[in-house]
């Protein structure tokens, strides 16, 4: 019973633990989202991994494409509409390893509405989190 009893005390500091853990890989995950949003793609560069892997729309890109892509891309986004709905979480696999997916809707500037599916690698390393891998698809409702 007291075995229990322990375990049931320490799951409020392993669910804040779990918690503690998502909150910092969320808050790079935002940070380097509004570093694209904003074209600092300095700073979004400093958040990928230089061996990370990306497709996007099933076309395989290196580093240095997704960077020129980051320069380019008209701003704002979506026509400089807000998006209809947008939802960024994280998912802790350990202390080292975790992913993201954002999931949002937006009506481009023909007024087609749009659904993007972003997924992220995130690998902790000793200067934060760094993409590892990223996958994205855009497709039209």
């Amino acid at each position: 019973m007291k075995k229990y009893l322990l375990m049931l005390g320490l799951l409020p500091a392993l669910i804040l633990a779990e918690t503690q853990s998502s909150d910092d890989l969320l808050a790079a995950a935002r940070e380097e989202q509004e570093a694209f949003k904003n074209g600092d793609c300095d700073r979004v560069a400093s958040s990928i991994d230089v061996a990370a892997t990306f497709y996007m729309n099933g076309r395989k890109l290196n580093r240095e494409q997704v960077l020129t892509f980051c320069r380019n891309i008209k701003r704002p986004f979506g026509a400089g509409r807000l998006p209809i709905n947008d939802s960024l979480t994280p998912y802790k696999v350990n202390e080292s390893l975790g992913y993201t997916v954002r999931d949002f809707r937006w009506e481009n500037a023909d007024n087609q509405i749009m659904h993007e599916v972003v997924t992220k690698i995130w690998r902790r390393t000793e200067g934060g989190w760094r993409v590892i891998h990223f996958q994205s698809t855009v497709v039209p409702e």
